[in-house]
């Protein structure tokens, strides 16, 4: 009996898939058209995307939290999934906006988490396994390449 081999498969970049209809193309709308909007207001109305502006002092309320980052990184990844399939001026400009504030944000050395630049400076890379630094610093690379691959811009780099 001879051996069957697997077959090859190779993966495809999200930006080559479209998917209508069925059981994913509702909620892929929903995610476009109500998800991301509210997701994006609830990073404002949290102070989510004001801790990219640095402006937290000790003492003041609602310190940039350790997973913080992480949060807006993901709506940003959401975002440009979305602006792949579905170019929208409004969200772009709002994923250009929060791009911004992190330009702003990221220390010359390239390091770049709001909670550990506004709230412990002195404990950052203390504690890789429970403070997220390298999970928020995933994330912002997966939102910056999928900002990259959705729009062609080349604006945060690590």
């Amino acid at each position: 009996m001879p051996i069957k081999r697997p077959q090859t498969r190779k993966p495809v970049l999200f930006n080559h898939v479209k998917i209508e209809g069925g059981f994913w193309g509702p909620r892929l709308e929903t995610n476009r058209t109500v998800t991301l909007a509210i997701e994006y207001e609830h990073l404002k109305k949290t102070g989510r995307l004001a801790a990219w502006e640095l402006k937290w002092k000790p003492g003041d309320p609602n310190p940039p939290h350790i997973f913080w980052d992480s949060d807006v990184a993901k709506w940003m990844e959401a975002a440009a999934y979305s602006l792949t399939c579905h170019p929208d001026k409004d969200l772009e400009k709002k994923l250009d906006h929060v791009i911004a504030l992190m330009e702003k944000a990221q220390l010359p050395d390239g390091y770049l988490n709001t909670h550990f630049i506004a709230v412990e400076p002195q404990k950052r890379w203390t504690n890789l396994r429970d403070a997220h630094e390298l999970y928020c610093a995933g994330h912002l690379m997966e939102g910056a390449v999928a900002y990259h691959q959705a729009t062609g811009k080349r604006r945060l780099r690590f």
